[in-house]
């Protein structure tokens, strides 16, 4: 006897409420330990020197391999996740992750790690497109973007966790029993997965096979609607590919600027600049009632506009007085702020794009987004010798400036031409 014609069905809201809460705890814990592993070795630098003889540039290279091994097995990722479906693909990216954290327990030497770095960015792609993917299973546009606000806040816990973790585990227990404690996290994640992620259609093809009904429909209660201002799929790529490659060109160029004088900031102090992001767990969710009233794209202008404000702060902080240094922590404090508010928004816009199969689309625009990610990495480091902090902000604002023309662009083709009046 199935749920629709059973007994329970008289009980339907009572568990519609508690799958938005179960879904909601599988998306904030899984994201967390998934996003948790690219980070894993940046907080690491002296004790890579010390144990395995790395350079500085090497131990930056480590966090490259990463990067760059997600971007490029993103849309591969995408096309398993469709094949296997998200509940199956999620549980074999944390198992993968898992096994790959009791690799680095025992590797030996930069080959070895920089192996299993790499493996690990490849890895990522799976867990991650699984948890985008499940966004378009949701019963309601609402709905997907309260999950996708949580989905952020899990990869933000996920940044802190994955650089204090190993940074506060390996000089008390040591490097493999630190390793290994780690991937009993990513067990604890793939217990979450197997009992609480549900595989459901997508519900565009809810809608075409006209199978909604009382029990598994919206709720006909009224709601707040959204404001129908999808962006095209390309528009939600290059918004992706912008916005991680301004955020990692920020705090790799801040953390330039603080390590040389006046300012002088010791590797730990640099290290604890990240806790920056903490204020966004709390503000994050508030992507929902920022496109509920404006819709995606002036929600993404508006969140914009309050990160070059946070920007603005930091250019007049020159000296290492404690009003110079409280303007950069809260710059970028706003400035974290307004990257995850439009992160949630792009992943919510991802969910409405009907580009076929909502795990493919994830899988893509994962690549464009990480691909952002390193090529800003690259281009901070290049453009700040010659051209300091305020060259670093002048190229963020040229490449989001191109971004915006293109979705501008893109948004344009995608939208239907309204025919001409009739003669009369």
């Amino acid at each position: 006897m199935t749920l629709h014609n059973s007994p329970l069905a008289v009980s339907a809201p009572v568990f519609r409420r508690w799958s938005g809460h179960r879904d909601s705890v599988v998306m904030l814990g899984c994201a967390m330990v998934g996003f948790s592993s690219l980070y894993l070795t940046q907080s690491l630098g002296p004790t890579l020197h010390a144990l395995h003889g790395l350079t500085l540039a090497q131990c930056a290279s480590l966090l490259t391999a990463t990067t760059v091994g997600l971007a490029l097995a993103s849309p591969l990722a995408g096309r398993l996740v469709h094949r296997l479906g998200a509940r199956r693909a999620l549980i074999a990216g944390l198992v993968t992750l898992g096994l790959l954290d009791v690799g680095l327990a025992w590797v030996q030497g930069f080959a070895g790690l920089l192996a299993v770095r790499c493996a690990q960015g490849v890895a990522m792609p799976m867990v991650l497109s699984a948890l985008l993917s499940s966004l378009d299973r949701q019963a309601t546009p609402q709905a997907a973007l309260g999950l996708s606000a949580t989905y952020v806040m899990g990869t933000i816990s996920g940044g802190i966790i994955g650089r204090l973790l190993p940074s506060t585990l390996v000089p008390l227990v040591g490097w493999q029993t630190a390793f290994l404690t780690l991937a009993l996290l990513h067990a604890a994640a793939v217990a979450l997965a197997w009992a609480g992620l549900q595989e459901r259609p997508a519900r565009a093809a809810i809608i075409a096979a006209g199978t909604e009904n009382a029990t598994d429909a919206p709720s006909t209660t009224p709601h707040t609607a959204i404001p129908q201002t999808a962006l095209p799929w390309m528009a939600v790529c290059v918004g992706g590919f912008a916005l991680l490659f301004s955020q990692i060109a920020v705090f790799t160029a801040v953390a330039f600027r603080l390590a040389d004088p006046p300012f002088g900031w010791s590797t730990a102090a640099l290290g604890c600049l990240y806790l920056v992001f903490l204020p966004s767990l709390a503000l994050v969710h508030g992507a929902r009632r920022m496109v509920t009233a404006l819709g995606h794209a002036r929600a993404v202008t508006l969140a914009g506009l309050g990160g070059w404000a946070g920007l603005a702060l930091t250019l007049g902080a020159t000296t290492a007085t404690t009003a110079a240094t409280t303007a950069i922590i809260v710059g970028l404090a706003l400035f974290s702020t307004a990257v995850f508010i439009i992160q949630a928004v792009l992943a919510h816009a991802l969910s409405l794009c009907r580009t076929g199969s909502s795990a493919r689309a994830s899988g893509g625009y994962l690549f464009f987004y990480y691909g952002g990610g390193s090529l800003g990495a690259l281009a901070a480091a290049l453009v700040w010798p010659p051209f300091g902090w305020a060259g670093c902000l002048i190229l963020i604002a040229t490449v989001q400036l191109a971004a915006m023309a293109l979705t501008l662009a893109l948004r344009s083709l995608g939208r239907p031409h309204p025919h001409p009046p009739h003669p009369r």
